[in-house]
């Protein structure tokens, strides 16, 4: 992107978390929460939860934590999920649709609007409940469908034309699924998601049997 973000992407994630688990204790009826306590719940440290605030303003009140709404809230608008997002997601294969049925993106204001293959037979049908669209006509759906975000879940070798589509018809931020480099343009943002790269990770640490 040009520049650096006014909030680095880091702290970003981070604000995420907090925002979750500030959403399951609001449901759980907890009205405050120390920076101790989420350390605790999220594993985040204390001193790197208060850091993250401060930046935002005086949050907190000493000796009591802060209220769980007014900082769900208040991330919520630095987030921007205060409102609407909408999603276009391009793969209409498992993976694809799971992401378009899974019910949490609402609890997140995120919307799915369009769900795209390329594959002649899904194209025309409804699967998780939206009609699956020729990806070809993807740059020109995409600003009516009102939708900037765009998660990938293609093959590794439809990745980029994916991508190019999506960049485009206006969308700037992706988040790729897919298990290959996406290249973009200096204004917009890719978030890789690997599964395997993830597991692999995780087979490194396992015992030997």
């Amino acid at each position: 992107m040009n520049g650096q973000p006014k909030v680095p992407v880091p702290t970003l994630a981070r604000l995420a978390t907090y925002y979750s688990l500030l959403r399951e204790a609001e449901e759980a009826g907890v009205e405050t929460l120390n920076s101790a306590r989420i350390e605790g719940l999220s594993g985040i440290a204390a001193t790197q939860i208060r850091k993250d605030l401060s930046r935002f303003g005086e949050l907190g009140k000493p000796g009591v934590g802060y209220n769980v709404s007014e900082l769900r809230e208040h991330i919520g608008k630095i987030l921007k999920l205060d409102r609407v997002q909408h999603v276009v997601i391009i793969g209409a294969g498992r993976l694809g649709q799971a992401l378009a049925a899974y019910p949490g993106l609402a609890d997140y204001s995120f919307e799915v609007v369009g769900l795209f293959d390329s594959d002649a037979k899904k194209i025309g049908k409804t699967l998780s409940g939206h009609l699956v669209r020729d990806v070809a006509t993807l740059s020109k759906s995409l600003p009516g469908l009102g939708a900037r975000i765009v998660a990938i879940a293609v093959p590794a070798s439809s990745a980029q034309g994916a991508a190019d589509a999506a960049f485009a018809g206006g969308a700037r931020w992706l988040l790729n699924f897919s298990p290959t480099h996406i290249k973009s343009p200096a204004d917009c943002l890719v978030r890789d998601v690997s599964f395997t790269q993830e597991f692999a990770v995780l087979a490194h640490y396992s015992e030997d049997k």
